[in-house]
């Protein structure tokens, strides 16, 4: 198996009040710049289909439209001026609503800062072609005529992969967890879900992103794309989205490698009667299963939560989630954002890598959620929380790391804000019970560092075989559950029929 790619994690479709979503343009990509590898902001831009709707919601619309466009300069000189190859991408784009043929977001290979609203699809999927351009359908499992996604006016050589996960819920098939449910639309259509796609012999990889209209990129458990490249620039990230070296997560930037006869996810095979599969997955809490499914059906599993930590479970790093937020229940109609301030240090080991899990919510424009200092033994970190605007009323955030320790080894949280309070354990401690701070009496903020855990609950490999008879194409991929909740899917690879 190669080892030439890495993973990157960011945001392909994510809106604010450019258009007609909220939150600042500066602070978008700010947020992005702060926390993500990549990031394209897609405006929404044009309606070719639309017609007036209840409660002049279609003046809203329109208006956004209008807003875009005399804006639109300015988002192309913030894309040039926060961009920085190798640390971080942007990437021009915007968003085409089609009640018939389902909505797209296009995003460009350049910063040159091209507007072109072309109306017909067929037209625009040309112009795609000779500008190197990528189409993204996305919220696909809404009905037909409802802007779900047409896959009969899809062309696959602009449109390598569909967004199947976003704040809309997740579209890999009519059943799969995070349903549709926060928007005016019904719920998923089976005919227009992942897997409905693969069987009627659509080839699409998979991305996941927030499509968050608060103004705030890569939202924890609203989606984020995961791309495999060589390295981080503009024309890497688009090639391998082309070529379907990429992934879709949920929340927890699962790191996941998935191959047939030694060829990566999103590739297409010719014929062979013998396939090896392998799989690597390294995630941010326990992996409750992995699941290798084959023409929708699974066909192998892997159980790392109920395997033993092994003779000497501190051999390897172990992973540590501290998660702050809680507070005020909204309907006791008192307090309001609290902002927090704290260390996390470590004394007797070291902090390998580190993933932040920072919400949408509270919308606000003048605070930010930061890790002011990293060092191996230390994580200074300013941020703040709301049990409101958010997904699914999920009010907490987290800081999770990967530690390199022993039973002796000690970590301690310090918050300077919402309180002066403290919380010191020993992993020792970690590995049998979770503990709370409690950064004032009932019913104030608080928060949690969970149950450490080891090695053989995050991180999975294996391999095994499978056989066909070449009656027909096969497809296979890869899906990871953590104990959180948290998943990711891999793109698709294909094993044609004889």
């Amino acid at each position: 198996m190669t080892t030439d790619y890495q993973n990157f994690f960011g945001d392909l479709h994510n809106h604010n009040h450019v258009g007609y979503a909220l939150g600042s343009l500066d602070r978008s990509f700010e947020i992005a710049r702060n926390h993500l590898d990549f990031y394209a902001f897609t405006p929404h831009a044009y309606w070719p289909d639309i017609v007036d709707y209840d409660g002049k919601i279609t003046h809203k619309w329109k208006n956004g439209f209008h807003i875009a466009r005399a804006r639109w300069p300015e988002v192309v000189q913030l894309a040039r001026d926060f961009d920085s190859p190798g640390e971080f991408v942007t990437i021009l784009g915007y968003e085409r609503h089609g009640t018939e043929e389902g909505d797209y977001h296009i995003l460009f290979p350049d910063l040159q800062g091209d507007y072109e609203l072309i109306e017909d699809l067929a037209a625009l999927q040309s112009f795609a072609r000779q500008r190197g351009c990528l189409l993204i359908p996305h919220h696909p499992a809404n009905r037909l005529g409802h802007r779900g996604f047409d896959p009969t006016k899809m062309d696959s050589t602009v449109s390598p992969v569909l967004e199947i996960h976003s704040e809309w819920g997740c579209a890999e098939h009519d059943r799969a967890p995070f349903p549709y449910k926060r928007h005016t639309e019904g719920g998923r259509w089976t005919k227009h879900t992942l897997q409905h796609y693969l069987n009627q012999g659509y080839r699409l990889g998979v991305v996941a992103s927030t499509d968050d209209h608060l103004g705030y990129p890569g939202g924890y458990r609203e989606g984020l794309a995961a791309i495999k490249a060589t390295e981080l620039t503009r024309d890497a990230l688009f090639d391998s989205l082309r070529h379907r070296r990429c992934y879709a997560v949920s929340g927890d930037r699962i790191e996941l490698d998935f191959y047939l006869n030694d060829q990566m996810m999103g590739q297409e095979l010719p014929f062979t009667d013998e396939r090896e599969l392998k799989v690597k997955v390294q995630g941010w809490d326990e992996i409750d299963r992995v699941e290798v499914l084959k023409n929708g059906r699974v066909i192998h599993r892997d159980f790392p939560v109920d395997k033993s930590n092994g003779a000497n479970p501190w051999e390897q790093p172990v992973v540590l989630r501290f998660e702050y937020g809680w507070g005020p229940w909204p309907a006791l109609g008192w307090g309001g954002t609290a902002d927090w301030k704290f260390n996390i240090d470590v004394e007797g080991g070291e902090i390998q890598q580190i993933q932040p899990c920072f919400t949408t919510g509270p919308l606000d424009e003048f605070r930010r959620d930061r890790i002011l200092e990293q060092t191996p033994q230390q994580l200074k970190i300013q941020s703040f929380t709301a049990l409101k605007q958010q997904v699914d009323d999920w009010s907490q955030k987290a800081i999770v790391m990967r530690i390199q320790g022993d039973a002796d080894t000690r970590i301690s949280i310090s918050c300077q804000k919402p309180s002066d309070c403290q919380l010191t354990q020993k992993f020792s401690d970690l590995a049998v019970s979770n503990e709370m701070l409690f950064t004032r009496p009932f019913p104030w903020e608080s928060a949690m560092l969970h149950r450490i855990v080891f090695h053989n609950q995050w991180n999975t490999e294996f391999k095994f075989t499978d056989q066909s008879d070449g009656k027909q194409d096969d497809w296979y991929y890869v899906r990871v559950i953590q104990s959180n909740g948290e998943m990711a899917w891999s793109s698709p690879i294909w094993v044609n029929q004889k």
